[in-house]
């Protein structure tokens, strides 16, 4: 009896002293395996490095299928950035959040990624975003990318706010080029009032000074979701009165919207009886989007019209390459922002590889430093920085909208030529231009 007594003592014993390695332990058993004999070893160590990486798109809103194009694009090129440098213990994360489109909601959702540890964002794909940003970003040190901002406002040296593509004021020379080959004299603006809005109204003022044609009509809308049903067929109807005597082959107006207002835009055209004759123009922030194609795409077939986008030229290998990739991951074509979001998640990543951290102060200068020299070469082609840290060799596509087999289509019209201010049309795009 003693004995077994004895023995069940030993047995509380050990489980008491069992227990407390366990609690010492936080709760893990941990195992070692001897070495052979007559080994001498070292433990092997890894230790990952972590890259904290962010993106900043409206995955709800006006611009919702352009940012899920842009989520996918980022996600690919992480992808890539941890295939190609986890051999040096690298790990690339990305973290995406949804700023509705609001520059208010942009400027919470960035100082989310702040206390998350981001410093290196892909901005808000539009100027209206970016400007929400902007005063955040700045005061903190936390790198904004672009891939679609492009006001002219937001050009400014020694910020923060970095954009893959050209400014406003290099798109509207685009939308010059056009006006002056149509032998268009007499131009009416409607246009969102916001950062990106504002910006083309003051660039295409100063393209009219240089081309030599009118303004004879401006109309701006409040483009808040609440506002811009009632607000934009308002500014196209002032228009409209203000226009009803000019409109002929000399006449065009240029629309300065998004998706879901420009829905309404649109729609708002077709059914007046003075702008539905008109020419119409567009700019970048409609360019090839499934919205309006779906809701107002025979509007602008009826309008011929003439849009222009930052653009990738697809002659390139690497645009191939990713191109060929996009479509297998995304199951989508490439359009426009996805080149870019692509370049920009690609180039911030493989700086942050090249100088071994993502200290926002080093990978900025790194990043000036690149875009001066050209170092990176992706997507985009070459991606060149001028002093405001905007893409200083924007390529520009020109697109239209055409009906085929009873449905309408974007058709490619051509490509403007910055440097040498020229239009070099597609065989189908020059029928399309003049017909």
């Amino acid at each position: 009896m003693k004995n077994t007594l004895y023995i069940v003592g030993v047995v509380i014993v050990l489980i008491a002293v069992l227990g407390i390695l366990l609690t010492m332990s936080g709760g893990q058993q941990q195992t070692t395996t001897a070495p052979p004999a007559g080994t001498q070893t070292t433990q092997p160590t890894t230790t990952t490095k972590v890259f904290k990486l962010g993106a900043l798109l409206p995955l709800t809103g006006g611009f919702s299928s352009y940012a899920k194009l842009a989520q996918c694009a980022a996600e690919l090129a992480l992808d890539e950035l941890n295939s190609e440098y986890a051999s040096k213990g690298y790990k690339f994360e990305l973290y995406v959040e949804d700023t509705q489109l609001d520059p208010n909601v942009a400027a919470q959702k960035l100082q989310s990624l702040y206390a998350r540890g981001v410093r290196a964002v892909h901005a808000g794909l539009t100027s209206r975003e970016a400007s929400g940003e902007k005063p955040f970003a700045d005061q903190n040190h936390i790198i904004l990318f672009s891939a679609w901002s492009t006001s002219s406002l937001l050009a400014l040296p020694n910020d923060w706010l970095y954009r893959i593509v050209g400014t406003d004021a290099k798109q509207i020379r685009a939308i010059g080029a056009v006006l002056k080959e149509l032998g268009v004299k007499k131009v009416a603006l409607v246009y969102r009032k916001d950062a990106y809005g504002e910006g083309l109204y003051l660039e295409l003022q100063k393209e009219a000074e240089r081309r030599g044609f009118k303004l004879v009509s401006v109309a701006a809308y409040d483009p808040d979701p609440k506002a811009f049903p009632q607000a934009a067929p308002e500014a196209v109807k002032k228009i409209s009165s203000e226009v009803k005597d000019l409109v002929g082959p000399d006449f065009a107006l240029v629309i300065v919207s998004f998706e879901d207002d420009g829905s309404v835009v649109l729609n708002a055209i077709g059914q007046d009886p003075v702008l539905s004759k008109a020419r119409l123009i567009g700019t970048e922030g409609m360019a090839y989007s499934p919205i309006l194609l779906q809701e107002g795409g025979n509007v602008m077939a009826n309008g011929k019209i003439i849009g222009t986008a930052n653009w990738a030229l697809a002659t390139t290998p690497e645009y191939q390459q990713f191109a060929q990739k996009f479509r297998a991951k995304c199951g989508a074509e490439p359009i426009t922002p996805a080149p870019q979001s692509y370049d920009i998640i690609k180039m911030l990543g493989e700086i942050m590889a090249t100088i071994g951290t993502d200290d926002p102060d080093k990978v900025r200068a790194t990043l000036e430093q690149w875009g001066k020299e050209g170092r990176y070469k992706g997507a985009t082609g070459t991606v060149l920085l001028d002093e405001n840290g905007d893409r200083a060799n924007p390529s520009f596509i020109l697109w239209g909208v055409t009906v085929k087999n009873g449905k309408p289509q974007y058709i490619d019209i051509g490509f403007y030529n910055y440097d040498k201010d020229t239009i070099e049309f597609t065989q189908e795009g020059k029928q399309y231009f003049y017909g």
